[in-house]
């Protein structure tokens, strides 16, 4: 993820709560739709990356879904889980990445 030029934010981004998914939509025109389980999995919090480092099991309840989406300055955003998880900040970048990994 080493992205040198500044990512333009989505024109739009909406939590589909029935899908369980967050829809963004790119200024270049690409949308997609990103699980709230891939978000969660996702998470590069120091929490999180500790027990990825560590190889601790993370326990994930694949019916995840998101309680609230917050927008976190002019960076990105942040997410609050249903599983009580709310400290990853999810930068532009880090979601453009991940978008075009599921288109």
């Amino acid at each position: 993820m080493a992205r040198h030029t500044p990512i333009e934010p989505p024109r739009e981004v909406r939590l589909k709560r029935k899908l369980n998914t967050l829809e963004l939509s790119w200024p270049d025109g690409l949308t997609t739709q990103l699980s709230c389980l891939l978000l969660r999995k996702s998470c590069a919090c120091s929490q999180c990356t500790q027990a990825k480092r560590t190889g601790r099991l993370s326990l994930i309840d694949a019916d995840i879904h998101m309680t609230s989406v917050e927008l976190s300055g002019v960076s990105g955003l942040q997410f609050h889980f249903s599983d009580g998880h709310y400290r990853g900040l999810y930068p532009w970048a880090f979601l453009r990445e991940l978008s075009e990994q599921v288109a």
